[in-house]
């Protein structure tokens, strides 16, 4: 792990557990994905409804029939809350992303995974409210990390 880049390769495991913060059960969990980072995305919410932890879900895709795992996310709706994003000009995806998190509280945990461009937009925006290590990016297979 470089600074709070946690790089992940194919084989490896994208998830091996919550910070200790995410462990309360009072902590707001947001979880941001887009493409590629939609399953890494699935096992943390998987993860946080097994330990009775509630969380905020939104996926972010080019459009619907493109979309992967939609099942997955919604079968997590009886623990979290969960938004599926479709067809959005960049504008309007850094709007949508930033209001999600807008207002919050500094210990909220922000999750983060799919391209480089999304998951840089999600942590310039977290900066704003949360802590620096409240910020969980998953980069998968970057191997320029």
């Amino acid at each position: 792990m470089r600074g709070n880049l946690q790089s992940v390769i194919e084989r490896d495991e994208p998830f091996v557990g919550m910070p200790p913060r995410a462990q309360h059960a009072r902590v707001r969990s947001i979880l941001y994905c887009g493409g590629t980072g939609t399953a890494s995305i699935v096992d943390i919410a998987r993860r946080l409804a097994s330990a009775g932890r509630g969380f905020e879900v939104h996926n972010f895709a080019r459009s619907a029939d493109r979309a992967a795992m939609l099942e997955a996310f919604d079968a997590l709706r009886g623990h979290g809350e969960v938004y599926h994003h479709f067809d959005l000009p960049d504008d309007l995806r850094a709007q949508k992303s930033a209001v999600a998190m807008s207002p919050t509280h500094a210990s909220t945990q922000i999750y983060c995974s799919g391209p480089r461009a999304f998951i840089d937009l999600v942590e310039r925006q977290a900066r704003n409210w949360v802590y620096a290590t409240n910020i969980h990016k998953i980069v998968l297979d970057d191997r320029t990390a």
